[in-house]
């Protein structure tokens, strides 16, 4: 997991690194509602020409309570975005794609009251979004992606060593993510 974090990164970078940094060709931004629920987000938004953006952003969440009640989960969302005015400013719609993985174990939803599931997904979808600028550097960006997503996970019995049941895979169509960021343009 890790792995693959750092090597998108550096891809990142080195993209990054062979732009020419003018107005509004960079973008840095948060997830406010990720970060409410104590979900880091980091996500960075680069300027390709006159409509067009690329996005990545993700999250990781290690989250683990007493009693062995898991909430870990980590996802890189990629995007290709097309503005309707210009790039940071006003309505846009993007294509996505989206890997992630999760452990979740004694947590109340799921069906995982007792029970623990470990795996990833993959998926891809379109996403509707706006922009609004609040000052030269600073702006709010809220989106809503829907698609398609594939899960493949391992099922676990509860106790002290966890005894496998079983692997599944689902589908599932519908929507993938809610954001409201915080967005930070480099000049």
């Amino acid at each position: 997991m890790s792995d693959i974090i750092l090597k998108l990164f550096l891809l990142l970078m080195v993209s990054l690194s062979s732009l020419r940094l003018h107005a509004q060709y960079v973008a840095l931004k948060s997830n406010l509602l990720y970060d409410a629920l104590c979900i880091p987000s980091l996500g960075t938004e680069v300027r390709l020409d006159s409509t067009l953006t690329l996005s990545i952003s993700s999250t990781y969440c290690p989250i683990s309570y007493n009693d062995n009640r898991k909430w870990k989960n980590w996802l890189v969302q990629y995007e290709a975005r097309h503005w309707f005015r210009q790039p940071f400013s006003g309505p846009f719609i993007g294509v996505f794609g989206i890997n992630g993985g999760f452990n979740l174990s004694r947590v109340p939803v799921f069906s995982l009251a007792h029970h623990r599931a470990q795996g990833n997904f993959n998926g891809a979808g379109l996403t509707f979004g706006f922009h609004r600028i609040i000052s030269p550097h600073w702006g709010v960006e809220t989106s809503l992606s829907a698609g398609y997503l594939h899960l493949r996970y391992r099922h676990y019995r509860e106790g002290r060593y966890g005894y496998y049941e079983y692997t599944k895979g689902r589908d599932y169509v519908g929507p993938v993510s809610l954001s409201v960021s915080l967005v930070y343009i480099i000049r």
